[in-house]
């Protein structure tokens, strides 16, 4: 009986010891795995650092072009601003010079006619430059008024119907610029009257 008892504990024991050897090779195989997408987990994590930082550097690359934009708009809206006090500044002197001209010529019509003939000639001459810069006169006789165009400053009475409305005289010329009303030219416009009649 002692040996039963002995060769059971025996038994035991090596089932126990294999049992554990066992335990101890799934253990191991279960560390090899687990080790193993540990070490994927790693590449991963290395390559989603790696995206990132490629997304910083082209959100920061975005951020410096960004800002060069905005630089450069804002020098763009320097310049036209620029553009625009220059292009007001020679539209006052384009009206202060038309003003003197327009006065001589007025001088001129009753007083010299040799100088009205060259200034109607200078005007000639002048009236393809003013045209390439975008600038058409308003100044004649004879047309009907047109209050986009004309201020009126003097009303002058008729019996003639016909003439109900029409430019008599311009004081001032005016001048479109682009298409645009810079200013009116001042003007006298004839009134039909009702005689008793």
């Amino acid at each position: 009986m002692f040996f039963k008892s002995r060769e059971k504990e025996d038994r035991l024991k090596n089932e126990l010891i294999q049992s554990l050897e066992e335990k101890f090779q799934t253990l191991k195989q279960d560390i090899g795995a687990g080790s193993r997408q540990l070490e994927e987990m790693n590449q991963k994590v290395g390559q989603l650092q790696l995206s990132v930082q490629k997304h910083d550097m082209s959100i920061e690359d975005l951020l410096e072009e960004w800002d060069e934009r905005r630089s450069d708009e804002a020098q763009v809206r320097a310049r036209f601003q620029e553009g625009e006090r220059s292009e007001n500044l020679l539209l006052k002197v384009f009206e202060a010079y038309q003003e003197q001209f327009w006065n001589l010529r007025r001088f001129a019509d009753t007083a010299d006619s040799e100088l009205a003939a060259q200034l109607a000639l200078m005007e000639k001459n002048l009236q393809h430059d003013r045209q390439l810069c975008g600038i058409s006169m308003i100044g004649e006789c004879g047309v009907e008024i047109n209050y986009d165009l004309h201020e009126v400053i003097e009303v002058l009475d008729t019996t003639d119907t016909r003439l109900d409305g029409v430019i008599a005289a311009v004081y001032s010329c005016g001048y479109l610029y682009k298409g645009k009303v810079k200013k009116k030219a001042r003007v006298g416009v004839y009134r039909t009257i009702n005689m008793p009649g």
